[in-house]
């Protein structure tokens, strides 16, 4: 069994004594006094913080015994050291992970700072140094150094005997604020022996003790375990769930190596059904004399102002995220940000989710063109592949911004966690991103006529997906059995897609490649909130959550593309074709639909509609749902509708702002933050204008490169009826 140690409240005389020895032992900085706050009083410090591992939380309760009706109680708080911690379920790089004494420990030389685990941990007490230029992340670790210190042989050159061993080890091997607390509070030992005296305390004492240990269920069982005369929730304990968190995480990420092998053998039975199908539909028009309607367009630059007024916008927006980006870190993210360690998280993952999820664009058109061969939508494969490979590259800019320590990107590579969907998506991406590269690789090749490397591209391109997926299971799973079977499956598909000799090559591996990686990542990022069922309003949180997050993705993606021709049509005098937008628009209905009848009916099934709330935060569900979600619905579901342009324009912009409110809820809207332990005063969040000015200079960066594409790469197809007028 692991150490643990029981915390006996009824004794706490509210000495402090624990506390000092803690910072004495950890070398911590003092903290500076504040005045009260509701519900924390005059206790000092009032929350866990980087340089605060305990607190004593002073409360009154209620006592009819007492002739002032009330008594006082100390509780020490401090790390669970939970036996399956969300906080090391949720790090990607193990740097919080569990001592074999059973403790939950922190390797600052592995962490990369992602502030994951101070949202994971359903007590609120991984916090952060906001200070640093370098920050940590800080919390109790149950004195694990001091518990597995050897004792030393000598001491000034001299041997210890036996019993100045003995002396030492008791003096040692026992955390330092038990070691100090002179009321017999608490006491260390061995789980088992301590929840087995702990009963037999509750048992002795009729009426003294209430009948729970604190500590020996909740999360799954921790290694802190408290007795108390008062009611836990009187006490400001969170009443906190019996299942350890990881559990339905744990569950999300191992069914993502069977997930690859499965999506890689569905998409080749996909393609080969539509694929016989073109076919078939190719013989009977050949057979009727008909010609081919979807050969494919030509495609050339499109003539553009490079100091247009447009651009010397774009870029003014740019250079304000540049300075924005050198002031993040010279800083520091407590200095450049309204971050704290209620708000691990902000602005940049609210703008990183939203952005990834409208960006499935890339992926959906590859799909949508390549697998399911609908070659008449051909002329909006560049541009989608172009603006994915962008968006991505720019959330990854935007990722090391708000990363604590991005120069431990090693980690990674080194550490294996067992179930993190940080991980997941952090992998998952670095192979996509290579993939978006390799799909718009060609472009560039064949215009600038480098015909050496687009033979290169013909030949490994497709292995390149081979390889990237099988590394990937591995990287997850680390089962020879899986990485083989997916390297089997895509190998195989990789041989049945090898174009005939003298038949031009497409890029269908790459598109199942990049479906392969965006539906695992896609739904990862729902899998990062599994860890918060007890932060986030059950109107959004769901056990399927990863599988709403990529349906929703596909909906945005495709979306954004019919708002990108728009936008193109619009700003370069282009004919608007509305044959193709109308079919994207089809295309996003049945998407749509398909999310929507997922989301409500998980809803039902979990009987959160009559939870629906008559404040503010039940009319941002209706909103979301309904204006951005319903009427899109309804007005794409008509082909008379879809037909009109201004129509089409409407329900494929609430379509992708329904998507961006509804990361922007999973954020910040629909999260119930409690703060830092003991949870009472949760501080509140304001993106600073470093956060707006690296957000807006990152989605500026975007649209300026896409017009650079535009202007001097073949990625629109040709006008036919007209010529193009210069951008502005």
């Amino acid at each position: 069994m692991p150490s643990a140690t029981l915390i006996d409240t009824t004794k706490c005389i509210g000495c402090r004594a624990c506390q000092v020895s803690c910072k004495q032992w950890n070398e911590l900085p003092a903290e500076k006094t504040s005045a009260p706050e509701a519900g924390l009083g005059y206790q000092e410090p009032k929350r866990l913080s980087a340089k605060s591992y305990v607190v004593i939380a002073d409360k009154l309760v209620d006592d009819q015994n007492s002739s002032t009706g009330f008594r006082q109680v100390f509780v020490k708080r401090q790390c669970m050291h939970c036996d399956d911690p969300a906080c090391a379920s949720a790090c990607p790089v193990t740097a919080l992970h569990k001592d074999p004494s059973g403790a939950v420990v922190y390797d600052k030389s592995r962490c990369i700072g992602c502030r994951y685990c101070m949202w994971a941990c359903p007590w609120g007490v991984p916090t952060a140094e906001w200070d640093s230029l370098n920050p940590s992340i800080r919390k109790c670790t149950h004195c694990a150094d001091r518990i597995s210190s050897q004792v030393p042989e000598y001491r000034n050159g001299v041997a210890l005997t036996a019993a100045e061993k003995t002396t030492w080890a008791a003096q040692h091997t026992e955390p330092a604020c038990v070691k100090a607390c002179p009321a017999g509070c608490l006491k260390f030992g061995d789980r088992g022996a301590l929840l087995a005296e702990a009963k037999q305390r509750i048992a002795n004492n009729p009426g003294k003790y209430v009948d729970h240990i604190y500590g020996e269920n909740e999360a799954g069982g921790t290694n802190m375990m408290y007795l108390a005369s008062a009611p836990f929730s009187e006490l400001g304990f969170p009443k906190v769930q019996s299942e350890a968190f990881p559990k339905l995480s744990a569950i999300a990420l191992g069914a993502v190596p069977p997930a690859v092998v499965g999506v890689g053998a569905a998409l080749s039975g996909t393609y080969a059904i539509s694929k016989r199908r073109e076919e078939v539909a190719k013989a009977e028009a050949k057979a009727k004399g008909l010609h081919d309607e979807h050969a494919h367009p030509e495609f050339a630059p499109v003539s553009g102002n490079l100091y247009s007024q447009t651009n010397k916008v774009l870029m003014g927006l740019m250079g304000l995220g540049v300075l924005s980006f050198v002031l993040r870190f010279a800083l520091g993210l407590g200095g450049s940000t309204g971050l704290s360690d209620t708000w691990a998280w902000g602005l940049w993952i609210v703008f990183d989710f939203a952005w990834i999820a409208i960006a499935a664009g890339a992926f959906a058109t590859a799909g949508i063109i390549y697998v399911l061969r609908r070659q008449d939508l051909y002329a909006i494969g560049r541009s989608a592949v172009l603006m994915g490979l962008l968006s991505y590259t720019f959330v990854m800019i935007t990722l090391l911004a708000d990363l604590g320590l991005p120069w431990h990107p090693y980690s990674l590579l080194l550490y294996h966690p067992k179930h993190s969907a940080m991980f997941e998506v952090a992998w998952c991406i670095a192979f996509y991103l290579s993939v978006l590269a390799l799909e718009f690789a060609p472009v560039p090749l064949d215009w600038f006529g480098m015909k050496k490397y687009r033979e290169m591209w013909n030949q490994y391109s497709d292995w390149w997906v081979v390889f990237a997926v099988s590394l990937f299971v591995f990287i997850l799973s680390h089962n020879l059995l899986w990485t083989g079977l997916a390297a089997v499956v895509f190998s195989t598909l990789a041989v049945m897609l090898k174009p005939k000799p003298g038949a031009k090559k497409e890029p269908i591996m790459l598109a199942i490649g990049a479906i392969t990686f965006s539906t695992m990542h896609q739904s990862s990022l729902g899998s990062l909130y599994l860890l918060m069922p007890d932060k986030m309003s059950h109107l959004w949180w769901s056990p399927i959550l990863p599988i709403c997050y990529f349906l929703s993705a596909i909906a945005a993606g495709i979306a954004l593309m019919i708002q990108v021709e728009m936008w193109i049509a619009k700003g370069y005098k282009r004919s608007l074709r509305m044959n193709e937008l109308s079919s994207m628009g089809q295309l996003g209905f049945w998407a749509l639909l398909v999310y929507l009848a997922v989301r409500f009916g998980d809803l039902a099934v979990r009987g959160q509609f009559s939870q629906i709330p008559a404040n503010l935060r039940g009319l941002d569900f209706l909103v979301e749902i309904g204006l951005m979600g319903v009427l899109p619905l309804i007005l794409l579901g008509s082909a008379k509708l879809r037909n009109n342009p201004k129509v089409l324009n409407v329900a494929s912009a609430l379509v992708v702002l329904g998507v961006i409110w509804n990361r922007w809820n999973g954020v910040v809207y629909a999260m119930d933050l409690k703060g830092a332990m003991p949870q009472l005063g949760p501080l509140h969040y304001m993106p600073s204008l470093v956060e707006w000015g690296i957000s807006v200079g990152m989605v500026a960066a975007t649209v300026f490169l896409f017009r650079l594409g535009v202007n001097y790469l073949p990625i629109l197809p040709k006008e036919t009826s007209h010529s193009a007028a210069a951008a502005d």
